[in-house]
């Protein structure tokens, strides 16, 4: 049986990556749901909106307009909120990005990981291959050292995942989430597992994620286990007095 699927995706100026998006979405996996509904949060863009997009006959987009910017993970929270309160009828909600990177071709394994679990839990994209630079990903796995330093927790997917409708409702009642999404599913109760895929390349454009991106993103991150940070920041503190007293 063809499953009603909605994906949320977050956008800033990438109007052209979105139509290209739509179009991937319906020529990957458009014969596979019955039902594709797109929610796109437009985090309040500068660019102008093109005034159509090339949506296919099972495909719909619907973009929600944000007044003021807010950020990726935050915008990503809106949509899954808005989904949540306008009761959208589908089976799964996924989130990915619209620049591309997040390939649409893995969302039936995401769906069909989901559906094989005996219970219902959130399926994430574990990245097994990254398309980056080779700064970028240097600075990333610096990102992924800190935050396992500092939480004790592993952190190695992003926000590309699958979520049942059972549990929407506990995403978006979780206030952490809105700091930030992967970093919060880690802490919260709700089950999760990943399935490994490839990062791909944007499909136009330049990425925004820089170094000074990714240090605020590595930020809001930690921000999540900010009781946990305090205590091994204390306890350091501690031993480099100690050892300074003792020297």
């Amino acid at each position: 049986m063809k499953r009603d699927i909605t994906i949320v995706t977050p956008l800033y100026n990438d109007w052209t990556c979105l139509s290209i998006l739509i179009s991937d979405i319906e020529k990957t996996i458009g014969h596979i749901f019955r039902t594709i509904n797109i929610i796109a949060v437009n985090d309040c863009s500068v660019e102008e909106k093109p005034s159509s997009f090339p949506t296919g006959n099972n495909v719909n987009l619907e973009i929600v307009d944000l007044v003021t910017n807010v950020g990726h993970q935050r915008a990503i929270l809106i949509g899954l909120c808005y989904c949540f309160e306008k009761k959208i009828d589908s089976d799964y909600f996924i989130v990915m990005d619209s620049d591309g990177e997040d390939n649409p071709k893995y969302i039936d394994d995401l769906v069909k990981m989901s559906d094989s679990s005996s219970i219902d839990k959130v399926i994430f994209a574990k990245r097994s291959k990254r398309s980056e630079a080779w700064s970028f990903r240097f600075f990333y796995r610096i990102y992924k050292f800190v935050f396992k330093l500092m939480t004790g927790a592993s952190i190695s997917f992003g926000n590309f995942s699958c979520i049942p409708k059972s549990i929407l409702h506990r995403v978006c009642n979780e206030p952490n989430f809105w700091n930030h999404y992967s970093s919060s599913m880690i802490k919260s109760n709700i089950p999760f597992d990943s399935v490994p895929t490839e990062r791909s390349k944007r499909y136009s454009g330049v990425s925004k994620m820089n170094s000074n991106n990714l240090i605020l993103h590595g930020l809001s991150s930690l921000s999540v286990y900010i009781e946990a940070v305090i205590i091994r920041v204390l306890k350091l503190s501690v031993l480099i007095f100690l050892f300074l007293i003792l020297c």
